[in-house]
């Protein structure tokens, strides 16, 4: 796994968020300016509180609507709600220094829930993609199963390495799992 294999790249959805956050900065920017450039006159005090107070009204308004659309818009992204039900079970087992995992392959598109546990000791277990991102990460812990759900798209060798120190070894504490066509 080399680090040198990694690109970029921004799906629509970013490109979008960029292009409104862009727009919004040079409205924001100009805004500030016709402002400043309209503030040299003198307006009296009275004048300037009765605008700000009615002009906060509005603004109240614009945020609220606002953050409430961009709240919902969101929401529909986070991953909770997506899949109730794994269509496969992999169950992981740290040991100072391995890794056992049974079934040690999925079909890609499988919405895998990952039972994680330890013989010995805490064990970070770090999921990681075949381009090497992590995708994911739990706690292995002795008497007790973790668990966290990850759905694996791309075909290729997923790896699980730890990420606590856990002795001497933990470096050695790697394994490679398969996610086949």
């Amino acid at each position: 796994m080399s680090h040198t294999d990694f690109s970029l790249s921004f799906g629509p959805l970013q490109m979008a968020v960029l292009g409104a956050f862009l727009v919004l900065s040079v409205v924001i920017v100009a805004v500030f300016l016709i402002v400043a450039g309209h503030s040299r006159q003198e307006v009296p005090y009275g004048e300037v509180t009765a605008t700000g107070y009615r002009m906060r009204k509005g603004w109240l308004v614009f945020l609220i609507v606002v953050l409430g659309v961009g709240l919902i818009a969101s929401l529909s992204l986070t991953p909770y709600g997506q899949g109730a039900e794994p269509t496969q079970t992999v169950r992981i087992t740290g040991y100072q220094f391995n890794w056992t995992v049974s079934p040690n392959h999925v079909p890609v598109g499988s919405r895998v829930e990952f039972e994680v546990t330890s013989k010995d000791v805490n064990h970070g277990v770090g999921f990681y993609d075949p381009y090497g991102v992590l995708i994911g990460n739990i706690q292995a812990m002795p008497g007790r199963t973790n668990r966290v759900r990850l759905t694996l798209d791309t075909p290729g060798t997923y790896t699980f390495a730890c990420l606590e120190f856990c002795g001497v070894g933990h470096h050695r504490m790697v394994r490679t799992f398969e996610v086949t066509q």
